[in-house]
């Protein structure tokens, strides 16, 4: 939580000074005005838009998402994350999610530092990207079941709806296909800012 924030600390401030190679086609000052956007490419057989929403400055959240109103099911997510080190420095994280609702992945997850309003990369990322579904399981999990597990799930970041912290999360559908989840540790693996890094949890189920 921010109690204040100073000109280029905002999270539309800092979607302005995010690189431009990370949003394509989007010409985001439009973006922002109109709260979304269409492409010039679009055609009848296919819309394109991008939306931009959770936006919000106590949690320092912004999400653009990439959606057809054409009926195709693809789908693009792009999230910032923005966590306070100190006063006028921030960690911010920038993800994209992409793929469509039955199968998506993580394709992307960049840190970078915001001090006195200039925007850095950092040298390497502050969280893991090599995450994936074997760390949700039980040691000595048989293939057979993390290849089932592996046909009914999902996994990425959620840097907009896990409170305080970002989490690793794990979308599963194995109640609907009767399959035994007694091998799992978890669904969601935490990532808590203290002293300048990340700290990673272990594997929990989420309360919802």
């Amino acid at each position: 939580m921010v109690s204040s924030l100073t000109s280029g600390q905002t999270m539309l401030d800092i979607l302005k000074l995010m690189p431009s190679e990370h949003f394509g086609e989007i010409i985001i000052d439009s973006l922002i005005k109109n709260n979304k956007f269409y492409p010039t490419r679009n055609s009848e057989e296919e819309i394109i838009k991008y939306t931009l929403t959770d936006v919000n400055d106590t949690t320092g959240t912004l999400r653009i998402e990439m959606t057809f109103e054409t009926g195709q099911r693809g789908f693009i997510i792009r999230e910032l994350r923005r966590i306070k080190v100190k006063d006028n420095e921030f960690i911010i994280v920038y993800s994209v999610i992409n793929g469509a609702p039955i199968a998506f992945g993580q394709s992307e997850l960049i840190t970078y530092r915001l001090k006195r309003g200039q925007l850095t990369k950092t040298k390497q990322s502050l969280l893991p990207s090599n995450i994936g579904l074997a760390d949700f399981v039980k040691p000595n999990t048989p293939d057979s079941v993390i290849e089932k597990y592996s046909g009914y799930s999902n996994h990425s970041y959620d840097l907009t709806y896990s409170g305080d912290n970002i989490c690793y999360v794990l979308y599963e559908s194995f109640d609907s296909f009767g399959i035994d989840k007694s091998w799992l540790l978890g669904n969601k693996i935490q990532f808590i800012f203290e002293r300048r890094e990340f700290k990673r949890g272990s594997p929990s189920f989420s309360e919802e």
